[in-house]
């Protein structure tokens, strides 16, 4: 958008003053300019479709972000660019910062060190109409509009998000898209005598990866799926590759939107004017786009050895009532802390990104199964048992995707969890089998839960439930051809969990669950592409009468709050963070 000439002022503030601001923990608007949306070499993106328009669509929601100011540069200082990025042999960040070196930042120097645009950078704009004489006829002799000229002037930050490759795998039911690429990131400094020099403050890359299987379909309606895609309120129709390249591209460009944050000129500071206790409060808010559960880190500034102002981490907190400072600049927001030691007034909060979703990973046991030895067969042929004794324990790997709903529903600490678990049985293996197992059995279960955590200090104490799919399966090779027969149940499961933090993003856990499943309700099996048959109902149930996937688990792990990840999982929601 086009921006006012207070905002150039702003920006001239900070050019200036930018290191004395950080300091004082004042987030200053940042001006930002666009080389373009995307920019991917032809040819690079193979024989995909790009769907450049869903793309833009999510670099606007996750780069262009409520504390910046945005700019588009003019076109034509682009045209040079694209003529030699398109000539790259191989792009990378490394060649694309020197194409954009030689052509569009060489050009932007040379005009903003122009002495009339020097020095009328600042004096022409105390006058409205001296701004307006003065630009009309530097405009023209530049080659720009008015408009265009002001945008340089103005310009403190230029992005260039692009695609290194984009790639389609298709295996027998799996498409998978892969997008790799990055962010460049340059800003414009000016010094006190007023000469302009641009400087690379980010060369960032990153991978969004999509895999779904094309040809399926509901479970309940049996309509295909992948026909549309949502986000946030926005939904829009598509093919199952159209969907896959959009679910790639949310991951990626989620992604560069935390990479970019995590520049240090924009992560969101303030000082703190309220304590009370271990709970703080500051000048940020809905305005700058801070949510509920946001991290900040609790920073004091010390002098080195060398004399030089520094900044030292005191501590870290957690967003527990965001300020609605739109319409009012005293409504603070409001943070506990958890790491480190009380602090005082003036003490600076400054930005943590993440993506708002934490990934646990957990080892343990499983107890009280009941898997009779008969349905744990080592070879079809012979109908050898692979164990001597009936299973009732399995070693088991949970991993968790938890996303948090606080931002969208209002209650801190709540989070929405995909929970996967793989499970070997243990049991004494059958001494009397004739050769090594063809066939291997193990316990897969795939769980839809949520998680609310209660925080004490550092500490706190989780509890999760959710609905899911148990699973007895046995697999192998046949024949040369992959082989999978799996006996599944649905299932219900409960877990209490301790959890100590340990740093801003890392912590462990001790961990107890409990899981009851139904009787089997299906058996699917699959032999190559041969045979791929499924069963429900009773006749499932008689076959299997003794069959129970209910245990009782104990586990220990760890939670990491991820900055990063190639998948997306319920990016969908993230238009609807409004706490």
């Amino acid at each position: 958008m086009k921006t006012s000439k207070i905002l150039f002022l702003l920006s001239l503030v900070l050019f200036t003053f930018g290191l004395v601001n950080a300091q004082q923990g004042k987030y200053v608007r940042k001006s930002v300019s666009s080389l373009e949306s995307v920019w991917f070499k032809p040819g690079s993106v193979g024989d995909l479709s790009f769907d450049a328009k869903t793309f833009n669509k999510f670099i606007d929601f996750y780069i262009e972000i409520d504390r910046f100011d945005y700019n588009v540069l003019p076109a034509d200082l682009l045209d040079n660019f694209r003529n030699e990025a398109n000539s790259l042999e191989e792009v990378s960040s490394e060649s694309l910062s020197g194409v954009l070196e030689n052509t569009v930042i060489n050009r932007i120097v040379e005009i903003l060190n122009d002495p009339e645009v020097m020095k009328n950078r600042g004096d022409a704009l105390k006058d409205e109409a001296a701004f307006q004489t003065f630009a009309a006829t530097k405009a023209k002799s530049l080659g720009l509009t008015v408009d265009e000229l002001e945008t340089l002037m103005n310009s403190a930050y230029i992005y260039l998000p692009y695609i290194q490759s984009a790639s389609k795998e298709v295996k027998d039911k799996s498409l998978t898209i892969t997008l790799k690429g990055g962010v460049i990131w340059w800003k414009v400094k000016i010094s006190s005598d007023g000469k302009a020099s641009v400087v690379n403050v980010l060369d960032a890359t990153t991978t969004g990866v999509s895999s779904i299987d094309p040809t399926a379909v509901s479970p309940l309606t049996k309509a295909p799926l992948h026909t549309h895609f949502e986000f946030g309120s926005e939904k829009w129709e598509t093919t199952p590759e159209q969907y896959a390249q959009n679910d790639a591209m949310l991951a990626f460009c989620k992604n560069l939107g935390v990479k970019t944050k995590e520049i240090n000129d924009f992560k969101l500071s303030a000082q703190i004017v309220e304590v009370d206790g271990k709970t703080y409060g500051f000048g940020l808010g809905h305005r700058e786009g801070v949510h509920l559960d946001d991290g900040f880190h609790l920073m004091e500034f010390e002098e080195n050895n060398d004399g030089e102002e520094v900044a030292v981490k005191k501590g870290f907190v957690r967003v527990s009532k965001t300020g609605d400072n739109i319409e009012n600049s005293n409504n603070y927001t409001y943070a506990n802390q958890l790491l480190g030691q009380q602090v005082s007034e003036g003490t600076v909060v400054m930005e943590h990104p993440r993506l708002g979703l934490d990934l646990r990973v957990k080892l343990g046991m499983v107890t009280g199964l009941s898997i009779n030895k008969e349905y744990v067969i080592a070879d079809l042929f012979t109908g050898e048992l692979l164990f001597e004794d009936d299973v009732t324990s399995a070693l088991a790997a949970d991993v968790f995707l938890s996303y948090n709903l606080a931002p969208i529903i209002g209650i801190t600490q709540t989070y929405l969890d995909l929970n996967f678990t793989f499970a070997m049985p243990v049991a004494t293996f059958n001494e009397e089998l004739s050769e090594t197992p063809s066939i291997v059995p193990f316990i897969l279960s795939g769980y839809l839960g949520g998680t609310k955590k209660m925080w004490f200090g550092s500490s706190n104490a989780s509890l999760f439930a959710g609905a899911g799919l148990e699973s007895l399966n046995l697999a192998g090779k046949l024949f040369g051809e992959d082989y999978v027969y799996s006996v599944r149940s649905i299932g219900f499961k409960a877990a209490f969990d301790f959890e100590k933090l340990l740093t801003a993003d890392l912590s462990v856990n001790l961990g107890l669950q409990y899981k009851y499943a139904l009787p089997p309700m299906q058996l699917a099996y699959k032999w190559g592409s041969i045979v791929d048959e499924t069963y429900e109902g009773s006749d499932v149930t008689d076959l299997y009468p003794d069959l129970s996937l209910s245990a009782l688990g104990f586990n220990i792990g760890i939670n990491y709050a991820l900055g990063e990840l190639p998948i997306n999982v319920f990016g969908f929601l993230d238009p609807f963070k409004k706490h």
